[in-house]
């Protein structure tokens, strides 16, 4: 008669050499305009008040512009919007502009 022997079991190791990376990154999305990853502020302080959030395509991200540049920037092809002209003639008076006695400073 044939005799069968049962042969050992090695035991069972699992080896971890690095540990698991999450397959998928953040998807909280940004509550603030200087979180995007597109976007290009700088330090924001009392330099940059008054600035307005314009997109630059040169460097492909939203910049600070000050409203004269983005005025300077429409005018380049000397053909600002009709209707942006007639509201600006109605809001403005120059007689609440012009002041009748200019101060030039101290020399």
């Amino acid at each position: 008669m044939t005799v069968v022997r049962r042969a050992a079991q090695p035991r069972a190791t699992v080896r971890r050499t690095t540990p698991d990376k999450p397959s998928v990154l953040s998807t909280r999305q940004p509550s603030r305009l200087e979180e995007m990853g597109d976007a290009s502020f700088g330090v924001l302080d009392a330099t940059k008040d008054g600035q307005i959030v314009t997109f630059d395509i040169s460097v492909n991200k939203f910049v600070l512009t000050t409203p004269d540049q983005v005025l300077a920037t429409s005018a380049e092809d000397s053909d600002i919007s009709d209707t942006f002209v007639t509201q600006l003639e109605s809001e403005l008076d120059l007689a609440d502009i012009v002041v009748d006695r200019i101060d030039g400073g101290g020399f």
